[in-house]
């Protein structure tokens, strides 16, 4: 990550989460890592950012998604952008630990990486990069295994 980029991370779960899933924390440094890797290549103007991270079960993430969005279904990541200028951001992702543990097994990947690319996902929302289309999914995976495969290097 660039020098000059600031970085102001957080980690934290549901009651649900804290019960179901107690090494939650182990997963802080990769999910920090993995926002950082974007925000260096994708975010170049940004020079401080704020990003919360909040890891969900299912029905949790889906109240949100439909009460806040009016999208009633079930969804592994929800992106936030709390408040941007030219220089700065303040972000929040919303990360449903069931969709992650279902993706790991069917990608056949581990939760470590469905995680990450998570992460990576909802740091591209913040880019710009939109999941609409078949040509914009496909520019966002890309984007997506390329930031996997720098981080496996780290």
């Amino acid at each position: 990550m660039a020098s000059r980029q600031r970085v102001s991370f957080s980690l934290s779960v549901s009651n649900a989460i804290s019960k179901s899933f107690p090494s939650w924390k182990s997963f802080r440094l990769l999910l920090k890592e993995a926002s950082q890797a974007v925000l260096a290549s994708e975010h170049g103007s940004i020079t401080s950012l704020k990003l919360g991270i909040v890891l969900l079960n299912d029905n949790e993430l889906l109240e949100m998604n439909t009460q806040v969005l009016g999208h009633d279904y079930y969804t592994d990541i929800l992106t936030f952008e709390i408040e941007r200028n030219s220089d700065t951001l303040e972000a929040e992702l919303y990360i449903s630990m069931d969709r992650a543990k279902e993706n790991a097994l069917r990608y056949k990947v581990s939760l470590r990486n469905e995680l990450a690319r998570l992460a990576i996902h909802g740091m591209l929302h913040l880019a710009g990069y939109d999941d609409k289309s078949t040509q914009a999914k496909n520019k966002m995976r890309k984007k997506e295994r390329a930031y996997l495969d720098m981080l496996q290097s780290l």
